[in-house]
């Protein structure tokens, strides 16, 4: 696999944070958090149009900061943060190498690394995405609970894309023709 340019990277991790899905995706998860709201979560967080916003803005702002984290580290220590599929034909074993390259990904030049731009970007969307939240859950408990948040989301799009084609074959079955699965879902592409 050849290395990715310096474009190549922004438009596969940065773009699509800032694409179309990205402002769907941020939305539901703005109405989920509202659906859900903890007890102690003050009622400008809770109800309205404003809490919508609020919620919707705490949204983007982990996702935002997790992709340009993830860039800016990637580019900075030469990794490539492309998923490489399993050669492995066990389900277990594919389950398996998808969870492990969360934490290991390869340098621009092929090498095994540390995936250091998952645990910048996982610390980025906990902590920068925790900022502004209101009193009680602005603190470094939940600041670390949403890294851990993202840093498993991370790992979820590595199983998505490693049974991507198994997924598609199962939609065709239920007679679902077309529903583009990741890498192509995520970025935005045809």
């Amino acid at each position: 696999m050849r290395s990715m340019h310096l474009r190549e990277k922004f438009q596969s991790i940065v773009e699509p944070a800032f694409g179309p899905r990205a402002f769907v995706f941020n939305g539901a998860f703005a109405g989920i958090r509202m659906a859900n709201a903890p007890d102690s979560y003050p009622h400008e967080w809770r109800a309205g149009a404003e809490a919508f916003g609020r919620n919707y803005g705490d949204a983007f702002a982990r996702t935002g900061s997790l992709a340009i984290a993830r860039f800016s580290t990637s580019v900075l220590l030469h990794e490539d943060t492309r998923y490489q599929r399993s050669r492995s034909s066990s389900v277990p074993g594919r389950l398996s190498h998808a969870l492990l390259f969360t934490f290991i990904d390869k340098t621009d030049g092929g090498h095994t690394m540390p995936a250091l731009s998952n645990f910048t970007g996982a610390a980025a969307a906990g902590f920068i995405g925790n900022a502004y939240l209101p009193t009680g859950f602005d603190d470094l408990t939940h600041a670390g609970q949403g890294a851990t948040v993202a840093f498993g989301g991370l790992a979820v799009g590595n199983i998505t894309q490693e049974f991507a084609p198994e997924i598609g074959r199962a939609l065709l079955k239920i007679h679902i023709r077309h529903v583009p699965l990741p890498p192509v879902w995520w970025t935005g592409g045809n």
